[in-house]
């Protein structure tokens, strides 16, 4: 349908603006950015990507990365550790998901109010870069998406 086509992109790119360059709102205010986010990403995700994830926290360093991440249609077809090249054991898995899944976490603290909730969103595609879930002092983890790379 080429009016749906103009149409989404007409969405995209209101969503761009809306995003601004790297949008990162306070705690008061994620969803909003959240949603706008979630809408690019989904407009514009490509169907296999890589991504690279540090998640910072006070865990073992199985769970703290960085981890090489690709994903096939919305399936992860591996992880793996950046440094050793090791996979990463699907016990450690959750700790480095998907886009989605970064999405998933975003919603899971808004719907249980932790706070503070800080994100930044990339201004192109709308996927998460940095997510910052409760309060880093006291062990919540800390994440942050390099190396974003369409396949």
């Amino acid at each position: 349908m080429p009016g749906h086509s103009l149409t989404s992109r007409i969405a995209s790119l209101a969503l761009v603006f809306v995003l601004g360059g790297g949008a990162c709102r306070s705690a008061t205010e994620p969803q909003l950015d959240l949603v706008a986010a979630r809408a690019l990403w989904t407009s514009l995700a490509p169907a296999a990507y890589e991504i690279t994830i540090l998640r910072t926290c006070e865990c073992l360093p199985e769970m703290s990365g960085p981890v090489t991440v690709v994903v096939r249609n919305g399936i992860v077809e591996w992880r793996h550790y950046v440094q050793s090249g090791a996979t990463v054991a699907n016990a450690y898995a959750d700790a480095f998901p998907t886009v989605s899944g970064l999405f998933s976490l975003l919603d899971e603290a808004a719907r249980n109010g932790t706070q503070p909730v800080s994100v930044q969103f990339d201004p192109r595609l709308g996927y998460p870069v940095h997510i910052v879930i409760g309060d880093p002092a006291t062990d919540s983890p800390v994440y942050d998406v390099s190396a974003f790379r369409a396949l």
